[in-house]
C-alpha cells in the first residue's frame, strides 16, 4: 500500500492555526508524500509525521535532532515530566532516545488506508502533540539553545531560575 499523504498534510497549518493558543499559529512548515515537519524557534527541534511505508507505520511527535548535549539536555526534562505528558497525551506517547543521539516524544500508527477518519486522528493528533509539547519545550530550553520565532525577533531568554525539577538549569 502506497498512500499519498499530500492532502492529509496540506490540511494541518491551516487547523494548527485554527485550534492552537495565539502564541503557537506562527510556524515553519514543510511537507512531502511521506514526511511534513513544523517548528517554531529551531529547525532542529520540530514536530514530524514520518510515513515510513516498509515498517507499516505512521510516526508522529516531537524530535529533538540537534547537537548530542541539547538533544539530552531535551531528553532528561521531558522524562522528568513524563506523569504530565502521559496525562495530556495519553500512555501510546513515548519518551524515548533514538537514531544518531537524537531523541524524541513520539507515538506510532498503524499505516493503512487513508479514509476521513484515518486523516482527521493524524490530523488533530499533530496538532495535540504541538498543543502539549511546544509549552513544555520553551519552559525547558536553556538559554544558549538557538532560537528565534518564525516571523520574530529572536527571543531573549533570562536564564533559568533553579527549581526542584533537576531538569532545569542554566
Amino acid at each position: 500500500m502506497r498512500a499519498d499523504f499530500h492532502g492529509v498534510f496540506r490540511a494541518i497549518p491551516p487547523l494548527m492555526r485554527a485550534e492552537l493558543p495565539v502564541d503557537l499559529r506562527t510556524f515553519n512548515w514543510s511537507a512531502t508524500s511521506w514526511m511534513a515537519k513544523a517548528w517554531y524557534g529551531n529547525r532542529a527541534l520540530h514536530y514530524e509525521i514520518w510515513v515510513r511505508h516498509s515498517a507499516k507505520v505512521l510516526e508522529l511527535g516531537l524530535h529533538f535532532e540537534a547537537d548530542a548535549l541539547t538533544n539530552a539536555r531535551l531528553y532528561g526534562a521531558f522524562r522528568s515530566r513524563a506523569a504530565e505528558v502521559r496525562r495530556a497525551l495519553g500512555d501510546d506517547a513515548q519518551i524515548e532516545q533514538w537514531d544518531k543521539g537524537w531523541t524524541r516524544v513520539w507515538q506510532a500508527f498503524p499505516l493503512r488506508e487513508i479514509d476521513d477518519a484515518y486523516a482527521t486522528l493524524i490530523q488533530t493528533r499533530f496538532v495535540d502533540y504541538v498543543r502539549v509539547l511546544e509549552p513544555i519545550l520553551r519552559d525547558e530550553l536553556l538559554k544558549d539553545v538557538d532560537w528565534q520565532l518564525a516571523k520574530a525577533k529572536p527571543l531573549r531568554r533570562a536564564a533559568k531560575v533553579t527549581s526542584s525539577r533537576g531538569s532545569r538549569s542554566g
